[in-house]
């Protein structure tokens, strides 16, 4: 972020290398809904709310996996999976057909993969959780990496 900018530039200029930033305005804007879909923390059936457009985030390959067949089971859409270890070629040809609206598919559901260099119009970020496995043991996801996650939402619609 912006936050980095002084130090950025004075380690640019100290290595004698050029510095330039580059700004751009979102092209809808990021807010937090006030509600889950979820009606409580026991309910059961919640991703049945999930709209086109929307991603749920997810950070295990078996919870990707059973978010898309409840989601498929409980709506009429079809999902996209990306997730970091699918192969490029795969993961790029899911965000096409995610990406077209005159596909079927019209749900994504993701790991944070979503933001290795993938153009996606996502309309809504779902987090199915707000804790991961960071290698070593699970943590809560820090302000700067829900931020960069939501983020996705909303840079093409």
């Amino acid at each position: 972020g912006t936050e980095a900018r002084e130090i950025v530039q004075k380690i640019c200029k100290m290595c004698g290398d050029d510095f330039e930033i580059k700004t751009y305005k979102r092209f809808s804007e990021l807010k937090v809904q006030t509600e889950s879909l979820a009606m409580s923390s026991t309910e059961k059936g919640s991703y049945a709310k999930v709209q086109p457009g929307d991603c749920v985030v997810a950070f295990s390959k078996p919870d990707i996996f059973a978010i898309k067949r409840e989601i498929e089971k409980s709506t009429p859409y079809k999902c996209c999976v990306i997730y970091g270890t699918l192969p490029p070629e795969i993961r790029a040809e899911q965000a096409r057909r995610f990406n077209d609206p005159n596909s079927d598919y019209e749900v994504l559901v993701a790991s944070d993969a979503i933001g290795m260099g993938l153009n996606l119009s996502i309309k809504r970020i779902i987090f199915n959780t707000m804790f991961k496995n960071n290698g070593e043991k699970i943590v809560q996801l820090d302000h700067s990496s829900v931020k960069q996650i939501a983020g996705r939402a909303g840079r093409r619609n």
